[in-house]
């Protein structure tokens, strides 16, 4: 298990935040460090039904949830973008 950073920006942000991963945490994971840390401070809170999806910044589509750090070949200080799935 290795710590590292990733700068994600959630969707409402100005801009990225630096947030603390383990390479063996999911996507899953990801999303929900970034919005435990964001949403209510520095983002409104999104609708109960929102679906939040992540992709490598400027990709086209979103990794798999379930997929690990280390299977998404995530690197340090990879810049994440998480966005409710409309």
């Amino acid at each position: 298990m290795t710590e590292f950073p990733v700068a994600c920006n959630l969707q409402g942000d100005y801009g990225y935040k630096v947030i603390v991963i383990d390479d063996s945490d999911t996507v899953a994971d990801i999303i929900r460090k970034t919005t435990d840390q964001l949403v209510g401070v520095l983002v409104a809170p999104f609708p109960p039904d929102a679906v939040l999806k992540a992709k490598i910044h400027g990709a086209d589509t979103p990794l798999a949830d379930g997929a690990t750090v280390k299977d998404a070949n995530i690197s340090k200080m990879e810049a994440i973008d998480i966005y409710a799935e409309t």
